[in-house]
C-alpha cells in the first residue's frame, strides 16, 4: 500500500464550511422553514455540514411547490429523499440530481408559464458544474431558464416533468461540494498534475472520485496529461467503500490487462493522490476482481511523481544591466555568465536547474539565451514579445505579436534554429500580456486584453510523444476581481495575478483553480511580482525596494534588483 502525506487543518475547513452553511441560509429562495444543518455520516463522505430542507406540505400551491423543489436541492442526504417529495412517482424515479449543478448569486425568478401548471424559473448563472465534477466559469450576465410542468397527485400539486440537475446559491454550493484534485501525470510521469473537480460532500463522494479519475482529464488538459489507467477502465463495482481509513478500490480485469508493476505502481500511487484530499482515507488498496493486484515490492521502472514541483529560494533578477541570482536578501552574480556586450537585460527568465536563461531586451523585440558556460545568443526577433518561460522539456516560451498573438517555442540550445510556432486558435486577435508555463510543464497561464477587462486562462500544453510542444488545448477561464497585466505559478493549483504600476497602489490576487480568490495588501507603486511554491515565496518590487511578502503584510529587503523570476 501507498500512504498518503498527512493532512492537516481539518477543524478550521469544518469552520469555514459551517460559516458559509449559515450565511447562505439568509439567501435560500425558499417557500418556508429551510430546517437545520447536521453533519453527514457515512465513512468516506468528508466531515461537513449540509442543509436539511423541509419537504411539500399539503395544499401547497404550483409555485410553493416550484420554490420548494428548488431549495430542496440543498438537501443531498439520502439521494436528495426530500427534493424527490416534490417530484411525481414517474419523475423522482428518473431524475439525475448531480447531472448539472447551476449556481448563481442574485435570486432566481419563478415565472408562470401560460397556466398554472407550468413555470419557468429563470437565473444569471455564475457557473456550472457537470456530472464529472467539472465546473465552467461563465461570461458575466448569463443567463437560464429551467422550465417545469406541474400536475395533481392525490389533490396535490406535484412536478411531472424537470431537468435534470439542481441550482445553488454561490454560498450554498461552497457547503455541499468541496473542490478535490485528481491526479493525471505528464507525459514522462514525473510529475503528477491536478485536475480540480467539483463533488457533493456525501457518502459515496470516494467513487465519484475514483469513476472520474478512470473516465479521463477535463477538456482542457486533453493532450496534455496522461493516465497509468487505459481507456475504458472501470470499477467492477460502483462503490469504493472505506473502512478504518482504507479506502478499497476493485477494477475488473481488463483494466489492468497486459500492465506491467510499474504501470500498476503507477494507477495505485495516481488514486492514492488522487484521495489524499479526503480526511477519511488514510490509504488505498487495489484489488481486481476483489482479489489482490499484484503490484511487486518494487520496480526499477517506477518513481514516484513529484507534486507541486518546487522552484528553490534562488531567483534569477537583473541588477547594474546584468543578470543575477536574488537569494533571501542577497543579490549574487551568475558565475560563468557571458558579457552582454551592452545589451540591456529585462524580464528574464531560468530554468530549473539555474544553468541557463532568457531574457529581453528593452524595446521586447529580442529574445536572447544565456549559460552559465559563457553562451549567449539571439534566438528570436518580433514584437511585443511576452516575458520568456522555461518548461522542463527545455523550451523557451513566449508570444510574439508582430501581426496577430502567435505562441513561439524555442528549443534551448539550438540557437534558435529549432523553433515552433504553436497552434492557439482561441486567442484569435486578442492581445497577450503574459504567459508562464507552470513548473510540471503541462499548462500555460495566459493573460489577454487590457488590464481593466483583462482575461485569465488556463490551457493544456499538448506536447507530442517526443515532448515536442505542439499547441495550447481549449483553456478554462479563471475570474479576477482586480486589474491584471501580469501571471506567475503560485503553485500546482494557484496563480498571481496583478497589473503593476509605477504610481498607484497595486494590489495582487491570488487565483485558484477552484474559483477562490485571495486579494493581498495593496504595494504602491508595485512594478513587478515573482510566486512560487512554499512559505514567504511571494516578492514584490517597487522602483526602490524589493519586498517579500510575511504573513499578510509586506517587508523591504535589503537587496536591490529588479524582475525577479523563480524558475520556470
Amino acid at each position: 500500500m501507498i500512504t498518503p502525506r498527512h493532512r492537516a487543518g481539518v477543524v478550521l475547513s469544518l469552520l469555514m464550511t459551517l460559516v458559509l452553511v449559515l450565511t447562505g441560509c439568509a439567501q435560500i429562495p425558499s417557500r418556508g422553514p429551510v430546517g437545520t444543518a447536521e453533519p453527514i455520516g457515512g465513512t468516506d463522505a468528508q466531515p461537513n455540514y449540509v442543509f436539511s430542507p423541509s419537504g411539500p406540505t399539503p395544499g401547497d400551491s404550483p409555485e410553493e411547490i416550484v420554490r420548494g423543489f428548488i431549495t430542496a436541492g440543498t438537501g443531498v442526504q439520502d439521494d436528495y429523499a426530500t427534493a424527490r417529495e416534490f417530484l411525481t412517482a414517474e419523475a423522482a424515479a428518473t431524475w439525475q440530481p448531480t447531472a448539472r449543478t447551476l449556481v448563481y448569486s442574485a435570486q432566481p425568478s419563478v415565472v408562470p408559464a401560460g397556466d398554472d401548471t407550468a413555470f419557468s424559473v429563470q437565473l444569471e448563472v455564475d457557473s456550472v458544474v457537470d456530472n464529472s465534477g467539472i465546473m465552467t466559469h461563465m461570461p458575466e450576465s448569463s443567463t437560464e431558464e429551467i422550465d417545469m410542468t406541474l400536475t395533481e397527485v392525490d389533490g396535490q400539486w406535484r412536478i411531472a416533468q424537470v431537468p435534470d440537475g439542481t441550482v445553488l446559491e454561490s454560498a450554498q454550493f461552497r457547503a455541499i461540494f468541496a473542490a478535490q484534485s485528481l491526479y493525471f501525470y505528464n507525459q514522462t510521469f514525473t510529475y503528477a498534475v491536478p485536475d480540480v473537480r467539483w463533488f457533493v460532500n456525501r457518502p459515496g463522494t470516494t467513487s465519484a472520485m475514483v469513476s472520474a479519475l478512470l473516465d479521463g482529464p477535463a477538456p482542457y488538459l486533453s493532450g496534455a496529461v496522461t493516465s497509468a489507467f487505459p481507456p475504458g477502465a472501470e470499477l467492477s463495482r460502483q462503490s469504493v467503500p472505506v473502512s478504518s481509513g482504507s479506502a478499497k478500490v476493485d477494477l475488473t480485469s481488463t483494466s489492468v490487462e497486459g500492465t506491467d508493476k510499474a504501470t500498476r505502481r503507477r494507477m495505485l500511487e495516481q488514486i492514492t493522490l488522487t484521495l489524499d484530499g479526503l480526511s477519511t482515507v488514510n490509504d488505498v488498496e487495489l484489488t481486481v476482481d476483489q482479489a489482490e493486484l499484484d503490484i511487486g515490492e518494487s520496480s526499477p521502472d517506477f518513481t514516484p511523481a513529484t507534486v507541486d514541483p518546487g522552484a528553490g529560494s534562488t531567483q534569477v533578477a537583473v541588477a547594474d544591466d546584468q543578470l543575477v541570482y536574488f537569494e533571501g536578501t542577497s543579490v549574487l552574480p551568475i558565475g560563468g555568465m557571458a558579457a552582454l556586450g551592452g545589451l540591456i537585460p529585462v524580464e528574464p527568465a531560468m530554468n530549473l536547474d539555474g544553468t541557463r536563461f532568457a531574457f529581453l531586451t528593452e524595446d521586447s523585440d529580442e529574445l536572447y539565451e544565456a549559460t552559465t558556460e559563457q553562451q549567449l545568443q539571439l534566438i528570436l526577433r518580433g514584437t511585443g514579445l511576452t516575458r520568456p518561460s522555461i518548461d522542463t522539456e527545455g523550451w523557451i516560451w513566449t508570444v510574439d505579436q508582430t501581426e496577430s498573438p502567435q505562441v513561439v517555442a524555442v528549443r534551448a540550445g539550438s540557437g534558435g534554429q529549432d523553433r515552433r510556432e504553436l497552434s492557439a486558435e482561441w486567442l484569435g486577435d486578442r492581445q497577450v500580456h503574459a504567459l508562464r508555463i507552470s513548473r510540471d510543464g503541462t499548462r500555460a497561464a495566459v493573460v489577454t486584453g487590457d488590464s481593466e477587462s483583462a482575461s485569465v486562462f488556463v490551457a493544456g500544453v499538448v506536447r507530442d510523444s517526443e515532448g515536442v510542444p505542439r499547441g495550447l488545448g481549449t483553456p478554462i477561464r479563471l475570474q479576477a476581481s482586480v486589474p491584471v497585466s501580469e501571471v506567475d505559478w503560485s503553485s500546482e493549483r494557484e496563480l498571481l495575478v496583478a497589473a503593476p504600476s509605477e504610481t498607484d497602489p497595486v494590489e495582487a490576487q491570488l487565483l485558484g483553480l477552484d474559483g477562490s480568490q485571495t486579494t493581498l495588501k495593496p504595494l504602491l507603486g508595485m512594478t513587478g511580482f515573482s510566486a512560487a511554491p512554499g512559505d514567504n515565496s511571494i516578492y514584490a518590487e517597487t522602483e526602490d525596494a524589493v519586498w517579500m511578502r510575511l504573513g499578510t503584510n509586506w517587508r523591504a529587503q535589503s537587496g536591490q534588483a529588479s524582475d525577479l523570476s523563480y524558475p520556470g
